[in-house]
């Protein structure tokens, strides 16, 4: 499938198959802690990263505030508890970073770190294909390095060349997946996207909360703009006004930390806008939908360390120390509200009940398929495995197939079968009772004939029990059929 009709994320499936296949020799099943707990730890790694990315280019300050605020994040937080590739393309893309900025600033061994950033690259595209997106704000960065009146100006252009060759590499390794990518599925569930998505998106960052995405924002703003006055001869003058007595920074100490807000804040700025635009721009105009906050998670890092750029500009360590408790504090009260509004679907409950109440011979219908409702159901049956062994039967209205990657009906469009009267009546004839799960569906007109389906189940066979958990409810019939 991954090479096939799915082919984004094929590096993280292909890690989480082996990931698996290694916890199964330990005695370990495929159970919801072993398969979320890589996306975990490379969440946890990227926080870690940001900081070192923080603390080695931009000061102490700017690591301990950027990776405190990146770590209590609603949006990073939703994707660390996913077992999806976002948190495995964010460690990546720090990575990256870390080693393009690396590659600019030593004075040797840069081939060591050109040869980490073409690697973690790569393997970032092969984790999630929005990558490319960071891979353009790269290059930009690279570009503005390259007039920006800064003592980072010299070393990019040294370092030109160095760039090109790895760009050469990085395009030859990821062929196969440009290739595969072509034949790929699209991402024709997103909308067209509109300016109140672009607000949504940092609402959604901030956490939902208007006045942190305020703070959020006056911060990065004030890091930029003492980031540009650094370059001024008038902006060093007003700088000097935030000079104190008591413990700070030397004169040359705080000079040659400021030196690098405008190089650094300039490549974090477009770690920012470039995907942001680009997505928003190819999504207007094109069939190619890839505006999503599920995608623009990789914009979180950079905006915190621009928050932390604009706490480490003001000169007083007690001041940054009062900022940074603030803002620590605001996005803690945040994590609960997160937790307060998933979206949660118990899955667990209900199937452990329906392997409970199983009969050999019984049938089972799932609504809707595409949602993910047999996919869910059968992820418990295979790990939580009953002696009973209930199971879907190809014949099920609706079914999904892993060999076709949709209904197992190959002349079905869709999974609207299970909610087809007249497909649920020739099922139903061939068991003698049925199971008739009701998951998640995408829209009212969807919702409509679910409700219809289970009226006429109600009006035509007999209905035995049912469970009902969070989003998720399971009703057996007796159909005296077969």
């Amino acid at each position: 499938i991954i090479f096939g009709p799915e082919p984004n994320m094929e590096l993280y499936y292909l890690f989480l198959k082996g990931w698996i296949g290694l916890a199964a020799l330990f005695g370990l099943h495929a159970t919801e802690f072993v398969v979320r707990f890589p996306s975990t730890i490379f969440a946890a790694l990227s926080s870690v990263m940001i900081f070192l990315l923080g603390r080695r280019f931009l000061g102490l300050t700017v690591g301990i505030v950027a990776a405190s605020l990146y770590l209590l994040n609603d949006l990073q937080l939703t994707y660390a508890q996913q077992t999806r590739a976002y948190s495995m393309q964010l460690l990546l893309i720090c990575i990256a970073w870390y080693a393009l900025f690396a590659a600019l600033t030593v004075e040797s061994h840069q081939k060591r770190w050109w040869i980490c950033y073409v690697g973690a690259m790569t393997l970032a595209v092969y984790a999630h294909l929005f990558s490319m997106l960071i891979l353009l704000s790269q290059l930009l960065a690279f570009g503005g390095l390259l007039i920006l009146p800064s003592p980072w100006r010299s070393k990019a252009r040294r370092q030109l060349r160095a760039l090109l060759i790895s760009l050469g590499a990085f395009f030859v390794l990821i062929i196969p997946m440009l290739l595969v990518s072509l034949h790929g599925s699209k991402t024709y569930w997103l909308t067209t996207p509109t300016r109140s998505d672009v607000s949504y998106l940092f609402l959604t960052i901030a956490g939902q909360s208007k006045n942190y995405l305020y703070l959020i924002a006056a911060f990065c703003c004030f890091g930029l703009t003492v980031g540009v006055l650094t370059y001024l001869p008038l902006g060093k003058r007003l700088l000097d006004t935030f000079a104190a007595n008591g413990r700070q920074d030397s004169d040359e100490e705080r000079t040659s930390l400021l030196s690098h807000f405008l190089p650094i804040g300039f490549a974090l700025l477009c770690w920012v806008l470039v995907p942001l635009v680009l997505s928003y721009v190819i999504s207007k105009e094109t069939t190619t939908r890839i505006f999503s906050t599920r995608y623009l998670v990789t914009i979180v890092p950079p905006i915190f360390l621009l928050v932390g750029m604009g706490v480490a500009a003001f000169r007083w360590r007690s001041i940054q120390f009062v900022l940074s408790l603030g803002l620590l504090l605001l996005a803690l009260t945040l994590v609960p509200l997160y937790y307060q509004s998933a979206q949660v679907e118990d899955w667990r409950t209900p199937t452990f009940w329906l392997e409970q109440q199983y009969q050999p011979g019984d049938g089972i219908v799932c609504y809707n398929n595409k949602q993910g409702c047999q996919i869910s159901v059968e992820y418990y049956l295979h790990t939580y495995p009953s002696p009973n062994n209930p199971h879907f039967t190809d014949d099920s209205p609706g079914a999904y197939s892993w060999q076709t990657f949709g209904p197992a009906d190959p002349h079905a469009q869709d999974y609207q079968a299970a909610v087809d009267i007249n497909a649920l009546q020739a099922y139903a004839s061939k068991h003698p009772r049925l199971f008739f799960i009701e998951g998640r569906v995408a829209n009212n007109d969807e919702a409509q004939r679910m409700h219809n389906a289970i009226s006429w189940l109600d009006s035509h066979y007999h209905f035995v029990s049912q469970i009902v958990a969070s989003g998720v409810t399971i009703r057996l019939y007796v159909t005296s059929g077969a």
